[in-house]
């Protein structure tokens, strides 16, 4: 044992504090880092919340009774992350129990958002209002969405895991990670690594998710039934007294103006549709392509009885520059009011009707009748006086 003691091989090189300060400097950089990190990722997931989700589930997360469900303390939430990870990609339909009371409406798929954007969105909600699930990763969702593919068919609870009975598979998992020590040969190493890189490369590159978009853009049918539906219904009439109506809507059929705005800078505060205010929030699209938002504006104010004039790129383009690269929310007190006709900007413009001239007082006939009373006022007396003489 001493001679063992004596070995240069097993003498440690004595403590310095040099060394524990290069020690302690390490670990600390390596904990700040991951605190950003993970501060950065809830804050851009509460904004992005703010911006898609807080119209439906509300600032607090309890949703809206009787349409939307809550997100706050849902055992949806806090159960397989896989759930709402596949909910973000396909959307949902169909009836769902949460906290005990079963909604029945469409939650729109969010698969235009990148996989770093759904997994922060989602690492929020999984974290605040009251619910305390573990983050989700950016490579999870990477993972679930190449294994969606192109599947982008609404999902119902019957493709989704029950919380309930996860809860108690998920007790058994931490002793099966705890206990893998052993078979740590490097044969399954490489065959993970095998199974992880294969399908991942060639599906994330072979997923056609850029041919669906370049499909979509134009048909404004299919880009209302992906993004309009869940507030609006699917035949306009709205949620009371959470949604407007688009149907027969005096907004819709007014200025194309107002709908432009509001697709690119959002809609907030009071708003009278149809004889009814509303206050809710409307969530900017700012992230669809002109073409889009004509396409879906042009198909709205062409159908559910509302009969209006297309909307063109070149309108949504000219909008879209003048809000600039950060639109902020917008109010009704900010649109155009649809009730009053637009003669004010017909007066204030210039006419382009070819040899029309402004009206201008013209003097000359007042002049000549001046000259004329002159005369008579001079010449009478004069006449009379000869006639006397």
């Amino acid at each position: 044992m001493k001679s063992l003691a004596k070995s240069p091989k097993f003498s440690f090189p004595a403590p310095t504090v040099s060394r524990y300060f290069s020690k302690f400097t390490a670990i600390a950089s390596i904990a700040i880092t991951a605190a950003f990190s993970t501060n950065n990722a809830l804050a851009d997931g509460e904004a992005l919340y703010k911006t898609k989700c807080i119209a439906c589930h509300g600032p607090t997360g309890d949703g809206i009774p009787n349409v939307f469900p809550p997100v706050a303390g849902s055992e949806w939430v806090n159960g397989p992350e896989e759930n709402l990870v596949k909910i973000q990609l396909r959307g949902l339909s169909g009836p769902i129990e949460v906290k005990g009371i079963t909604y029945n409406s469409v939650m729109p798929a969010n698969a235009a958002m990148t996989d770093k954007e759904i997994a922060d969105v989602l690492t929020y909600v999984r974290s605040n209002m009251g619910n305390k699930a573990p983050a989700v990763t950016e490579a999870t969702v990477k993972k679930i969405r190449a294994e969606v593919g192109d599947n982008t068919a609404l999902l119902t609870v019957k493709d989704l895991i029950d919380p309930k009975k996860v809860e108690k598979k998920n007790i058994p998992a931490p002793a099966q990670v705890t206990t893998p020590p052993i078979p740590i040969p490097v044969a399954p190493t490489k065959k993970a690594e095998a199974k992880t890189e294969a399908p991942a490369a060639p599906k994330v590159e072979v997923k056609p998710a850029t041919p669906k978009v370049t499909e979509a853009a134009g048909d404004g049918k299919a880009i209302y039934q992906a993004k309009c539906i869940a507030c609006h219904g699917p035949t306009g009439d709205g949620i009371p007294p959470a949604f407007p109506p688009l149907a027969g809507s005096e907004w819709v059929n007014g200025p194309a103006e107002n709908l432009i705005k509001i697709q690119i800078h959002g809609l907030q505060g009071p708003i009278e549709v149809k004889g009814v205010m509303y206050n809710g929030i409307m969530p900017a699209n700012v992230a669809m392509s002109d073409v889009d938002i004509a396409s879906v504006l042009t198909y709205v104010r062409s159908s559910m009885s509302n009969t209006s004039g297309p909307v063109t790129v070149e309108e949504v383009a000219k909008i879209r520059k003048a809000a600039g690269p950060n639109p902020a929310p917008i109010t009704a007190k900010d649109l155009i009011d649809p009730s009053k006709p637009e003669k004010a900007s017909i007066i204030t413009e210039p006419t382009e009707l070819e040899g029309f001239k402004p009206a201008i007082h013209n003097t000359s006939g007042n002049t000549i009748l001046y000259v004329l009373g002159a005369i008579a006022l001079c010449g009478i007396p004069a006449i009379i006086g000869f006639l006397r003489n």
